[in-house]
């Protein structure tokens, strides 16, 4: 399998831990996704008495609650993108090809540097290790993530309320939606065209059977962007050419 460096030093942005109240990286990232959906499912429920499993409505919030976090870890892909970029060289010149560092979801973090947007710029400097174009702002996979983050939140925070809580026509609310589902699916659509043309997981030296986890782990990753992005669109079209009723598509069976 893919192989990690093997070090007890700390390699990425994190201070070193010495509070009670720190937990792993990816329990505050799991948290992040599943308390804020719970709460839309139930407010959904409470608002319109829908459906409660409504798998169309579940699904759409889900993915919007995990495009809303990956978006504010692109912001940060801007923001530290020179500290990204002098940490993925550093961290290049001590490991050998087709080897990458810890992953740092499985660091214990306080609660404060988990709220920092300096901390989840690690997410870029360890994805460097399979896309060494996010290291790099000249490419295209910086540019297209780093603006999806500033793009995308805000309508798709709207996007999903609207559809909670009724909070514009729905036509309206359908004409939102195919904007931000189009663009997010139009830049996944690039992103892999330009992660497979330029082969980029040669950067770094991987080869053999790795590469075949290479490709599984950047299919799987932003698979999610075409499925997401794919249901949005279809439900976004209804509300336009339908209006309210194509709303029973997200609250009854």
């Amino acid at each position: 399998f893919i192989r990690p460096l093997a070090a007890p030093e700390r390699e990425f942005a994190q201070p070193p831990c010495e509070h009670d109240s720190a937990m792993l990286a990816c329990v505050y990232t799991a948290l992040f996704v599943i308390v804020p959906t719970l709460a839309l499912w139930y407010a959904h429920h409470a608002a319109h008495g829908a459906l409660f499993f409504n798998w169309t409505y579940l699904l759409l919030s889900l993915f919007v609650v995990i495009n809303s976090m990956i978006a504010v870890w692109e912001m940060s892909l801007h923001v530290y993108s020179k500290h990204i970029t002098s940490s993925f060289q550093q961290l290049k010149k001590r490991h050998e090809k087709d080897t990458f560092p810890p992953v740092f979801m499985f660091a214990h973090v306080p609660l404060a540097e988990a709220l920092s947007l300096k901390y989840w710029s690690n997410v870029w400097i360890l994805y460097s290790f399979f896309d060494e174009s996010y290291a790099d702002p000249k490419s295209y996979g910086f540019w297209i993530d780093s603006g999806n983050g500033f793009t995308t939140l805000l309508p798709g925070v709207a996007f999903v309320l609207g559809l909670t809580y009724d909070l514009m026509d729905p036509r309206h609310l359908g004409l939102l939606g195919i904007i931000q589902f189009y663009q997010e699916f139009y830049g996944t659509v690039l992103y892999f065209w330009s992660f497979f043309y330029n082969r980029r997981w040669r950067d770094h030296g991987w080869r053999g059977g790795r590469v075949a986890q290479i490709f599984a782990l950047v299919i799987v990753s932003n698979g999610i962007w075409f499925a997401g992005p794919g249901l949005g669109m279809y439900v976004s079209y209804r509300l336009c050419m339908e209006g309210a009723p194509a709303l029973a598509l997200v609250r009854s069976v």
